[in-house]
């Protein structure tokens, strides 16, 4: 199958790229950056919102399928829309967990309602505008597209890297870690080769088209667990000291996770690689390319301000037994 992937040269992409390739398919780009990775793929360079361009990319490549990596917003989605109509014969769309808000229960499958665009951040607002724009074109026959919903990503090359908050303690050499709640929640994460291969799994099944598929890695682990892994991926140890929630947060420090039957029994979808090899994968890239200074988490201030972890350790923390 030709196929054109819109975006695709930065973390996700060269994994999807890479799994295509694998698979026998053949690879265009169209996107403003070079490529992260020396594939063998024809590159068109230019702006994909521009329709235009992507038209002319659409025109000259005839792409069987297509893979959005983009995604973002209606007038966005609209574009695709209309240069593909008629054009491929299936598309993936990919969109985020976040569509859905942080749900008092779990899990979370793909008839849970999602969070009002107006109470909801403008990129979330974004995804959830582009991806009624897809499924209105895909139940109206104007284009073939799938729907995926992806959990947090985390691999090597990720631009934002949660994992670094937890990384970085390890490689300073520090003995204790805090946690909020006893590190009890779940998260529902994705190593990007996992996602990748979900991605080229919906590009590939032919009953996908009109649907919306949830996708994350079929292991779940707690925050405490991810703590752990981590400090063994670097062969470090610490003692988790569990202190009160409202006192102190970190990434993951939530519970939401999928109800990813359904990809796995249309898409057939399951984990190519186990969490842990993954997380030791990161943590080896992590490594080599150490996060700046300037490093920053969403609600986390002064994230490697250890004086004031060592301070609520001492006057809250209880150890957990590892």
């Amino acid at each position: 199958m030709k196929v054109l992937v819109l975006g695709g040269t930065r973390f996700l992409g060269p994994f999807v790229v890479d799994e295509l390739l694998g698979r026998g398919h053949q690879v265009a780009l169209l996107s403003r950056h070079e490529a992260d990775h020396e594939l063998p793929v024809r590159l068109y360079e230019g702006d994909a919102s521009e329709p235009k361009t992507l038209q002319q990319a659409v025109r000259s490549w005839r792409p069987e399928g297509l893979i959005d990596m983009l995604h973002n917003g209606p007038d966005w989605a609209r574009s695709v829309v209309c240069a593909c109509a008629g054009e491929v014969q299936r598309s993936v769309h990919l969109s985020c967990a976040a569509v859905y808000g942080r749900k008092p229960y779990c899990p979370v499958d793909e008839e849970t309602a999602v969070v009002d665009p107006k109470d909801a951040p403008p990129e979330v607002a974004a995804k959830l505008a582009a991806d009624d724009v897809v499924l209105e074109a895909a139940a109206r026959d104007e284009i073939p597209a799938v729907v995926l919903r992806l959990a947090e990503l985390y691999g090597p090359r990720d631009p934002r890297c949660a994992e670094w908050y937890f990384a970085r303690r390890a490689l300073d050499g520090r003995p204790r870690v805090a946690l909020p709640d006893s590190g009890l929640q779940i998260c529902h994460r994705g190593f990007v080769q996992n996602m990748a291969r979900g991605v080229v799994r919906a590009l590939t099944s032919p009953r996908a088209s009109g649907h919306v598929y949830n996708l994350g890695e079929e292991k779940l682990y707690t925050l405490a667990q991810l703590a752990a892994g981590i400090a063994r991926a670097l062969d470090h140890e610490w003692d988790i000291y569990s202190v009160p929630g409202n006192l102190w947060t970190t990434p993951y420090a939530y519970t939401s996770f999928f109800d990813i039957r359904k990809a796995r029994s249309q898409l057939r979808y399951r984990d190519q690689m186990i969490p842990r090899d993954g997380l030791e994968l990161t943590m080896t890239w992590l490594s080599q390319h150490p996060r700046g200074e300037d490093w920053s988490y969403p609600g986390i201030e002064d994230p490697f301000g250890y004086t004031r972890e060592d301070v609520l350790i001492e006057a809250h923390g209880v150890k957990l037994e590892s």
